[in-house]
């Protein structure tokens, strides 16, 4: 089930950042590629799970929280999860 979850919390983040118009390209490619890392541990296709994963998702949960709180939202929910998971 936590797999579940934060797969569709990587979609939702997704979402978030393709209708952020005011989100610099930078910002979004930086997440979008965090996405995406999470993603292939996610498939199964990494050896294991990226021990900083989660310190580059609060890195960037304290960027967007005051501008961005829906993208933050999501974030914070990643974070549980993969806490959740002892990550």
């Amino acid at each position: 089930m936590p797999k579940e979850t934060l797969q569709n919390s990587v979609s939702e983040l997704k979402d978030h950042l393709d209708q952020a118009g005011e989100v610099s390209t930078d910002d979004k490619e930086a997440l979008t590629d965090l996405a995406a890392r999470l993603e292939v541990m996610l498939s199964g296709s990494a050896e294991h799970w990226e021990e900083g994963l989660v310190e580059e998702f609060e890195k960037q949960l304290i960027q967007y929280e005051e501008a961005h709180p829906l993208i933050a939202r999501v974030i914070s929910q990643i974070i549980t999860t993969l806490n959740g998971m002892g990550l």
